[in-house]
């Protein structure tokens, strides 16, 4: 593990194995009272409530309500090289496949609505097996999170108080290019989150650039990106040759 980059999963995980693999809420509280990370957070029981809720590593133990949670061994899965298709619908998939694996080579967790998480697959695996983060409920609670929940890709990175989202995607052809601006749009202001659209043609460019010059977007236009399919393709495909060639070399990456 890297020290330097110690998170609330990693504290709570520790816990957890300490307790056996599985404990209540109060049994947590108990061994990571006095952790150095509570020093900078006063309501770190609230975030420990949070965590157990939003990582996939960890599980409730019924019945429902008990306050017990369980560490579930994580699915280490390798992707490979990949390019896109001509089938619209499996490159959504394949672009969320992509997007997901290089949050994970960048050090962030990541997220994908549950319902695609469920029936899209990348590389022949559940897209499920790449995401880190289960639910975001705790962190965009309010009246557009059913729209936040729907946000193709998310990727997290961690204060003293848990989870916030850095980067956005939204992978759209030329029809629903305006209605991904709008979901992007959802998230708070309060984070400082970059929103990209990821489209597979120039035609879907315009039609960005078009629309980001227009109310309510233009306000924030230097927080809106657009990325063809090829830009990420050679990305994604490039960033999996450097971080095996990483892995092998032996160095792990600095912290943030």
């Amino acid at each position: 593990m890297n020290k330097q980059k110690l998170t609330w999963k990693d504290v709570v995980r520790d816990a957890l194995l300490e307790l056996g693999g599985q404990g209540h809420l109060s049994e947590i509280n108990k061994i990571v009272e006095g952790h150095p990370k509570t020093k900078t957070n006063p309501t770190w029981r609230d975030t420990i409530r949070r965590v157990v809720r939003q990582y996939k590593i960890f599980e409730p133990v019924p019945p429902e309500r008990s306050g017990i949670y369980k560490v579930v061994k994580e699915i280490h899965v390798k992707p490979g090289a990949q390019n896109f298709t001509e089938e619209s619908e499996i490159n959504h998939g394949i672009a969320q496949g992509m997007l997901v694996t290089l949050g994970k080579i960048y050090g962030y967790e990541t997220y994908a609505p549950p319902h695609d998480q469920t029936i899209r697959t990348f590389q022949g695996k559940s897209l499920r097996n790449f995401v880190s983060v289960s639910d975001c409920t705790d962190i965009f609670r309010g009246p557009n999170l059913a729209k936040i929940r729907e946000i193709d890709t998310l990727w997290f990175d961690e204060d003293d108080y848990g989870l916030f989202p850095v980067y956005a995607f939204e992978v759209e052809e030329t029809t629903r290019v305006k209605s991904g601006l709008d979901r992007l749009l959802k998230i708070p202001r309060r984070f400082p989150t970059y929103f990209f659209i990821i489209g597979p043609t120039e035609k879907e460019k315009n039609l960005f650039d078009h629309y980001v010059n227009q109310t309510p977007f233009r306000e924030y236009k230097d927080r809106f990106l657009f990325k063809l399919y090829k830009e990420l393709e050679e990305l994604y495909n490039s960033a999996l040759i450097h971080n095996d060639r990483r892995e092998q070399f032996e160095i792990v990456e600095r912290g943030g």
